[in-house]
C-alpha cells in the first residue's frame, strides 16, 4: 500500500520505511500481522460457538405451535364454550373471558422457551375462569402440555411445574365434572355421562398418559440434542488442546533451530572478533577496539537469544533457567552502546524512573528496535530518543530523518505492536516532513511480561 508524505501508520509493523522507488509490487498480498486469526471467515461459528448457538432458545417451534393453537381455538365457537355458563356470564363478560383465555394460552406457548414460570402461569390462567364459564377448551389444556414439553426439551429444572399444572387441569375435567370443548362439541365429564362407561379415574389416567407421553418424547429429543451439543464441545476442546500441543511442539522446534543455527553463527562472530588481534598482531589500537566492541555486541546478542529460547521452550521439558527481562532502566545502556558504535543519539528522560517490569520491557524493546532501524535505514542520521513518564503512562518517542514516504510492516515493529497492545498501550509510526517517528504509549499498571 503506497502512501505519500504525511501519512501515518498506527499499530503497524516494522520495518524499514520504504522509499517510493522501493514500493511494493502491484498485486502483492497484504501483510498479515502475527496473531491475526486465521481459519473460518468472520461469522462462521466454531464448534463451541455452534454448540452454544444451538443451546439458545429458538422461536421457530413456539411460533408455529402458537399459531396452530390460535387457529384451533378461533375455529371453536364461543357460544359452545359459554353453553354451560350462567346467563349473566354468557350475556356479560363471558365472551371477553374466553378471548382473554385464548390470548393467554397463545402467549404462554410463545414464552414457553423463554420464561418457564410466566409461561406456566399464563397457560394455567384460563382454568381460573372455569368456575364462571362452566367449561374449558381442549386448546387450553394442550397449551399446558406444550409448555411442559418445551421445559422437558430444554432440560429445565422447572419442568415439573407445567407438568403438575397439566395434571391438575386433567383432574378438573375428570373429577369436578367440568365439560371440555373439543372443536364445536361439548364433551361432558365421565361421571356426568353414565352411558359412556368411563370412570373419572380412567379418564384422568388417559389424560395423564397422553400428556406424559408427549412430555417424555420431548424430553428424550432434548436429551439427544444436549448430548450432541456436549459432544461438539468436547470435540472442539480436543481440537484446541491438540492445536495448543502442536503450537508448543513447533515453538520447541523453532527454539532448537535458533540455537543450532543463529547461536552458532553469532558465537563464531564473537570468537573471530576476539581472536583477530592474536592472529594479526600488527593491528592498530583503533581496530582492536572495534573488534572488541564487535565481540561484546555478539556476546550480548547471545545472552538475549538465550532468553528468547527460554521463552520458546517454557512448554518443553528442558527445565531451562529463566533470566530477568530487561527494563526501562537499561535503555540508557542501549543508548551508550549505540553511541559507542558511532550512532548519534540524543536521549532525554522526563519523569520518574521507577517503571514497572512489563511496561519497562516494552519500552526497552521499542528503543532497541528504533535504534536498530535507524542504524540500518538512516545511517549517520541523528536519532532523537525521548522517554516521558507521567499521569500513569510511559511514553517513548524515537525520531530520525528519513527519505521514506511509506512504512512497510516487518517483524520488528509487529512484535513491538503486539507487546504494546498486550498491555493496553498504543503504537503509532508516522512519516511526516522527512521525519520518521515511532511513538509508544504504555499504561503503568501492567505486571511482569
Amino acid at each position: 500500500m503506497a502512501s505519500t508524505q504525511g501519512t501515518s501508520m498506527t499499530s503497524t509493523g516494522d520495518g524499514p520505511a520504504r522509499t517510493a522507488r522501493q514500493g511494493a509490487a502491484p498485486g502483492a498480498p497484504p501483510c498479515t500481522a502475527p496473531g491475526t486469526p486465521s481459519g473460518p471467515a468472520p461469522g462462521a461459528p466454531s464448534g463451541t460457538a455452534a454448540a452454544d448457538d444451538a443451546a439458545r432458545p429458538r422461536m421457530q417451534w413456539p411460533v408455529t405451535i402458537g399459531t396452530m393453537a390460535a387457529v384451533l381455538m378461533v375455529r371453536t365457537p364461543v357460544e359452545v364454550v359459554l353453553e354451560p355458563a350462567a346467563a349473566w356470564v354468557a350475556t356479560g363478560p363471558g365472551t371477553l373471558l374466553v378471548w382473554l383465555a385464548r390470548a393467554s394460552v397463545v402467549l404462554a406457548v410463545l414464552l414457553g422457551r423463554r420464561n418457564r414460570v410466566v409461561a406456566s402461569l399464563l397457560a394455567a390462567l384460563p382454568f381460573a375462569f372455569v368456575p364462571l364459564l362452566g367449561s374449558f377448551e381442549a386448546g387450553w389444556w394442550l397449551g399446558l402440555v406444550v409448555v411442559a414439553a418445551f421445559a422437558a426439551y430444554d432440560r429445565s429444572p422447572l419442568a415439573p411445574l407445567p407438568m403438575l399444572l397439566t395434571l391438575g387441569a386433567g383432574a378438573v375435567h375428570a373429577f369436578l365434572e367440568v365439560p371440555a370443548v373439543i372443536g364445536a362439541t361439548l364433551v361432558p365429564a365421565a361421571s356426568a355421562d353414565a352411558s359412556s362407561g368411563v370412570s373419572p379415574w380412567a379418564l384422568f389416567a388417559i389424560a395423564t398418559t397422553a400428556a406424559t407421553a408427549v412430555v417424555a418424547v420431548a424430553g428424550a429429543v432434548g436429551a439427544v440434542r444436549y448430548a450432541r451439543r456436549q459432544d461438539a464441545r468436547a470435540a472442539e476442546d480436543t481440537r484446541r488442546a491438540l492445536e495448543t500441543e502442536s503450537v508448543a511442539a513447533e515453538r520447541a522446534r523453532v527454539a532448537r533451530d535458533l540455537h543450532d543455527v543463529v547461536a552458532h553463527h553469532v558465537s563464531l562472530v564473537a570468537v573471530r572478533a576476539e581472536s583477530a588481534p592474536y592472529v594479526h598482531p600488527d593491528l592498530d589500537p583503533v581496530a582492536r577496539d572495534v573488534l572488541a566492541d564487535i565481540a561484546t555486541d555478539a556476546r550480548g546478542a547471545l545472552d538475549e537469544l538465550r532468553q528468547v529460547l527460554v521463552v520458546l521452550q517454557r512448554s518443553d521439558t528442558s527445565g531451562a533457567e529463566r533470566a530477568p527481562q530487561p527494563g526501562a532502566g537499561e535503555i540508557a545502556g542501549l543508548v551508550e552502546q549505540a553511541r559507542s558504535a558511532g550512532q548519534d543519539v540524543r536521549f532525554t528522560w522526563t519523569g520518574p524512573t521507577d517503571v514497572p517490569p512489563a511496561p519497562g520491557y516494552v519500552l526497552y524493546r521499542a528503543a532497541q528496535e528504533a535504534l536498530t532501524n535507524a542504524r540500518r535505514h538512516a545511517p549517520g542520521a541523528v536519532v532523537e530518543l525521548q522517554v516521558e513518564v507521567a499521569d500513569g503512562v510511559a511514553r517513548l518517542r524515537a525520531a530520525n530523518p528519513s527519505s521514506a514516504t511509506t512504512v512497510v510492516p516487518g517483524r520488528g515493529l509487529l512484535g513491538m505492536r503486539e507487546r504494546t497492545e498486550a498491555l493496553g498501550g498504543t503504537l503509532a509510526v508516522t512519516v511526516d516532513g522527512g521525519l520518521l517517528a515511532v511513538d509508544v504509549r504504555v499504561p503503568l499498571g501492567g505486571g511482569a511480561p
